[in-house]
């Protein structure tokens, strides 16, 4: 089933900028995609159109089979989950737990308590339920804003730089939570290094879509992420030169895992062309 689905979507600032340009997408459940693209992208932007945040705008905005129009924004954002870049945008209640509750209470919806504590609980904050928000880490405040969405039950969550601002442990839980969750998700990030890790697929935006495909074929489009300012991440970087060194490489790995396991078949390979006297003995 399509969650959602975007056709020839465009938008402009009240100046007059042009900020979105021929967008489509198109998400199934479970599915988790990446917006990647650099500052002033348009990621954002996209983001808080789907949310209804945004209008008017050219083409179509379709979640769960109802189209987004002024009519029916209420509806649609009772359905999707939106994360801001910043938690401290997103929470502000004086305790934990009382944010996390704000939402359903606020929709009206049944069973606040258990929601409030499966929302804490999927993401390791329900020990600090009567903590104040404000007091918390960067990260735990970023895991409290997801905790409130949860308790909402959305049928699409949209993550705007979910990694950003963290420091190293906090990004690589964070990344392991969203990884393990299965939610239909759209990401947005510059990040992608954290976009490997969590998504399949991603659409490179720069204003208008600049290419789209999974992971592994936009670290081989090295020449297409440098035009857009974007960075190879270093795992498969690293593979790149081995690769321009003569080293046969399957595929370009995106986690330790796939590194290990692609490194692990490389030595074999050179260790067999070494035994059989074809290869050099580097």
């Amino acid at each position: 089933m399509v969650v959602l689905e975007l056709r020839n979507i465009g938008y402009s600032y009240e100046d007059g900028t042009v900020a979105l340009k021929g967008v489509d997408l198109a998400i199934e459940d479970g599915e988790k995609v990446a917006i990647v693209g650099p500052n002033g992208a348009g990621k954002s932007t996209l983001l808080h159109l789907i949310a209804g945040f945004r209008m008017p705008f050219h083409g179509e905005v379709v979640v769960s089979g109802t189209q987004l129009s002024t009519s029916t924004a209420d509806e649609i954002r009772n359905r999707v989950g939106l994360l801001f870049q910043d938690p401290d945008d997103q929470i502000f209640m004086p305790t934990v737990e009382e944010d996390v509750a704000f939402g359903p209470r606020n929709l009206k919806l049944g069973d606040v308590e258990d929601r409030v504590q499966r929302g804490m609980t999927s993401v390791g904050v329900a020990s600090l339920a009567k903590r104040a928000p404000h007091r918390l880490s960067y990260g735990m405040k970023k895991r409290v804003a997801i905790a409130g969405l949860l308790a909402m039950d959305p049928t699409l969550l949209l993550l705007d730089e979910p990694t950003s601002g963290l420091d190293p442990r906090s990004r690589s839980e964070l990344i392991k939570l969203l990884r393990s969750m299965k939610r239909t998700m759209l990401i947005a990030t510059h990040d992608l290094e954290a976009a490997s890790e969590i998504v399949d697929s991603a659409i490179v935006l720069n204003v208008e879509p600049v290419m789209k495909g999974t992971m592994h074929d936009l670290v081989r489009a090295s020449d297409v992420l440098e035009k857009t300012g974007l960075e190879i991440p270093p795992l498969p970087k690293i593979f790149r030169t081995l690769e321009k060194s003569g080293y046969a490489v399957d595929a370009l790995p995106l986690t330790m895992d796939q590194a290990s396991a692609e490194l692990t078949s490389l030595i074999d390979r050179e260790a067999k062309h070494v035994r059989r006297g074809t290869g050099d003995s580097r």
